[in-house]
């Protein structure tokens, strides 16, 4: 089998497997989950810290 046919086989698979992995993340609105998770943390750490007010 030529070289060429290797690296097209390679690049498609990735292709598809990229497509798929994005696809699962939009069906399942991961991307959204993720960034409450971390919308959530930061909000905790900004209410923990210690905020001096001079008047």
């Amino acid at each position: 089998m030529a070289w060429y046919w290797i690296l097209l086989i390679v690049l498609a698979s990735l292709f598809v497997f990229t497509f798929v992995l994005l696809f699962v993340v939009y069906i399942t609105n991961a991307d959204l989950k993720l960034i409450e998770k971390i919308y959530d943390a930061l909000v905790k750490h900004h209410d923990n810290k210690h905020i001096e007010t001079k008047i």
